[in-house]
């Protein structure tokens, strides 16, 4: 009798051992949705003694079931008992797109035959998919290479755009004017570029007897901060202009009145008495020369004139 219960006993440790021999390899997830530079964990359980093993290091790797993600692709994970038993989870990795791009410069302005390069930033700055395309909305006014390089190539406005492969973009806007006509819009670098004075003075220093003393409140076009000018409302207002420009033209003169509305405070004795008489004009010494982008386009398309 007491063999058999020994025996009996025997048998019943080898059926609860066997029982929990056959309980079936299973992972907490069988698939994972990553991106590159992510980290995971995958658990077996209570399983003990489990081997990991990645099909494809270059996409995901693994150890001691962390799964990093390497490179876009896919992986299959998988997880063994040293009876032969596995289980898997397949691994799917993207890369890490851009979200946003940031230029050196919302607006410059170059001479024909000139060059600047505009420089990209971007985030997330560990993206690990980084193609960027630049695009100019007119080449025949500037062109720009795969670098950001920016040559001017005749007198106009353009728009300079670039752009990720997944749709992000950022874009700045290029004056371009003939080597013969004044500087007046800022550029990037120098971060403080001021209007144009040191041109020919006017025949009479008198503010009444500016060309300019016939427009609306002094000003020849009293709304160039706010918004985008036109070619054919500053070609009919300035070509049908008459008498003495305070500056060397009306379009420098239009350009320095938006600079004057920002209160910067002009060298040249004659054009500054003139905004000195001028009820709207505050000189601000401190004025740093920065534009809106409205202002910049602007003093873009009156530098033509």
């Amino acid at each position: 009798m007491k063999r058999f219960i020994l025996l009996l006993l025997g048998c019943l440790t080898a059926c609860i051992i066997l029982a929990g021999c056959s309980e079936k390899l299973t992972l907490d997830q069988t698939q994972l949705d990553m991106t590159v530079g992510d980290s995971a964990e995958l658990s077996a359980g209570k399983a003990t003694r489990v081997s990991w093993e990645s099909n494809n290091d270059a996409v995901a790797t693994v150890n001691g079931g962390e799964v990093n993600a390497k490179s876009a692709g896919e992986a299959i994970i998988t997880a063994s008992l040293e009876n032969g038993e596995t289980a898997t989870c397949r691994v799917k990795v993207s890369d890490k797109l851009i979200n946003e791009i940031t230029l050196s410069a919302t607006g410059v302005r170059i001479e024909v035959g000139k060059t600047i390069q505009l420089e990209a930033a971007y985030k997330p700055a560990d993206a690990s998919h980084v193609v960027l395309s630049w695009e100019s909305s007119d080449p025949n006014i500037a062109t720009v290479n795969n670098e950001g390089f920016v040559t001017g190539v005749f007198a106009g406005v353009t728009t300079i755009t670039c752009k990720s492969d997944n749709g992000v973009k950022a874009s700045c806007t290029v004056n371009v004017g003939s080597a013969s006509q004044p500087t007046a819009a800022p550029t990037h670098p120098p971060a403080v570029i001021k209007p144009t004075e040191t041109t020919a003075a006017p025949k009479s220093t008198d503010p009444a007897a500016s060309s300019q003393s016939g427009s609306s409140g002094g000003m020849l076009f009293p709304d160039s901060s706010t918004r985008y000018l036109t070619n054919d409302e500053i070609a009919a207002k300035i070509y049908s202009m008459s008498g003495t420009p305070l500056s060397n033209s009306f379009g420098q003169d239009a350009v320095n009145e938006i600079y004057a509305r920002h209160g910067f405070v002009f060298r040249t004795a004659s054009i500054r008495s003139y905004y000195e008489a001028q009820s709207w004009y505050h000189p601000d010494p401190g004025y740093d020369g920065s534009l809106s982008a409205i202002e910049q386009y602007n003093v873009g398309l009156l530098s033509q004139y």
